[in-house]
């Protein structure tokens, strides 16, 4: 019975992440070397070298599901679709429907809580290395909780009221541990954001160990805390959808979460953030999004041109143009179709490509400039600051859209900043959140996503996997109906 949330051994997963993408292979973990260290060696005799090891290893365990989030929440949003067809689920499901707690729906669970054991287990082992500073333990801690409120997000953007368990750092052999509601998740999350803010700023200059090439402009612990303050915002907003009484209090946190952030005004900018990147390199992990033109698994909807408002000249709006291309731009009547998909696409992806190409190496945003823009627009839209609200969606529409102005004024109606709101974060964040689908549902809208198919549905959200529910004897309690 798998229920990584509780009662995941601690050896398998850390031993995965340090393994995974960072060397072409482990060796024998019998035999005692300071470049591969065993965990147990790790947990009982912790140094500042083998730390350092473990580090790049809790980054690639973040990253390890982030594509498959991406599709599959991008499917549920109707932003594109797997037709690979060695898998029925992963069309299936989340198009007709209903979500299973095994393969499609049951995903984005088991990975993200490995990565939350690594960590906890990292966390455990820093205090107790004596060749690391007292700066370098705080840079260290401050690095590893950011990471992990990373991975729950990912849990909870799935589950939503379903709620997730968060004190999961207890012994194999506890009981398993207990759900807790989303509003609860999210104030676990921004709790240990800002207890990892407050060790980043006690920190050094420099953490003991490389950062990856994903995090340029944030490889310092003073820098590493803007991205911490990005993503603290971010859950104080998701928070105030999930707990409207949290009202004024969410959306002023998200403000001065914003103030300590990267965010800039300037589109010049709006590319600059976080990365988990990829790699072509033996024993690495290359970016499965990044597929080529004649590719036949992922395919982008065509309703994302067809909802995409015009520029000034007539084509859609420029973040379609930038993202999307024809199968084979020389001939647009040239379409796919997988039998028993109910209609055919032609249009691809082209987030990861470089140079014209697909590249298996192109990173994928955590969070970047352009996304705490539209943030801001979202924490002061629940504010009423509507006049700096349409400036900011105005930023992003004219310079990443290539779209007039708004014309939404102070006496609009708060639905239709809602609907701006939500346009700007669908297109700016097209194919590298599955945001629509997150934001539908964050903002009751999900009416308004198409069902594409004939007796089809789009999933409220995806279920909590079997055995999670099966080691607490939670039964069919565990996934109600209209949640």
């Amino acid at each position: 019975m798998r229920t990584l949330s509780t009662s995941l051994a601690r050896r398998g997963v850390l031993l995965a992440a340090l393994c995974g993408g960072l060397l072409a292979a482990c060796g024998d973990f019998n035999v005692t070397d300071p470049n591969n260290p065993t965990l147990d060696d790790l947990v009982k005799h912790p140094t500042k070298a083998k730390l350092a090891v473990a580090a790049t290893g809790l980054f690639i365990g973040a990253r390890s599901d982030v594509t498959s989030l991406i599709w599959r929440f991008g499917s549920m949003g109707r932003e594109g679709a797997n037709l690979a067809g060695n898998n029925q689920p992963d069309y299936q499901e989340p198009f007709f429907g209903p979500l299973a707690t095994t393969q499609f729906g049951g995903s984005e669970w088991f990975v993200e809580y490995a990565s939350i054991r690594s960590i906890n287990t990292y966390l455990d082992a820093v205090p107790r290395a004596p060749d690391l500073s007292a700066e370098e333990r705080a840079a260290s801690i401050g690095f590893a909780q950011t990471l992990k409120a990373v991975s729950l997000f990912y849990v909870i953007e799935g589950r939503a009221a379903l709620g997730a368990p968060v004190d999961v750092d207890r012994a194999v052999s506890a009981t398993p541990a207990p759900f807790v509601s989303e509003d609860s998740v999210y104030g676990y999350i921004i709790g240990q954001l800002d207890e990892a803010n407050d060790s980043l700023l006690a920190a050094g200059g420099s953490f003991p160990f490389p950062m990856p090439p994903g995090f340029n402009g944030f490889d310092t612990p003073a820098s590493y805390a803007k991205f911490n303050r990005a993503l603290a915002a971010r859950a104080w907003l998701f928070r105030a959808t999930a707990t409207p009484a949290c009202g004024a209090t969410c959306y002023n946190n998200a403000l001065t979460a914003l103030a300590g952030s990267f965010i800039t005004s300037n589109a010049a900018d709006f590319r600059v953030g976080a990365y988990f990147d990829y790699s072509t390199n033996p024993g690495d992990v290359q970016n499965e999004l990044a597929e080529p033109l004649n590719g036949t698994t992922y395919f982008a909807l065509n309703f994302n041109v067809d909802d995409a408002q015009l520029q000034a000249g007539g084509a859609p709006d420029q973040r379609v143009v930038d993202k999307l291309s024809f199968i084979d731009p020389g001939d647009t009547t040239v379409s796919y179709q997988l039998s028993g998909f109910p209609f055919a696409v032609n249009r691809k992806f082209t987030n990861y490509f470089s140079n014209g190409a697909a590249d298996q190496s192109a990173p994928i945003p955590i969070i970047r400039d352009e996304e705490l823009v539209l943030l801001r627009a979202e924490a002061n839209i629940g504010l009423n600051n509507l006049a700096a609200a349409i400036t900011d969606l105005n930023l992003v529409r004219v310079n990443a859209g290539n779209l007039p102005p708004t014309t939404l004024t102070g006496a609009s109606p708060k639905a239709a900043f809602i609907d701006e709101l939500l346009y700007n974060r669908r297109y700016s964040l097209l194919w590298e959140q599955g945001s629509r689908w997150v934001d539908a549902r964050r903002y009751n809208l999900l009416n308004t996503i198409q069902v594409a198919v004939p007796n089809g549905e789009v999933p409220t959200r995806m279920p909590i996997p079997a055995d999670e529910c099966a080691a607490r004897g939670l039964g069919t309690s565990c996934n109600p109906l209209g949640t």
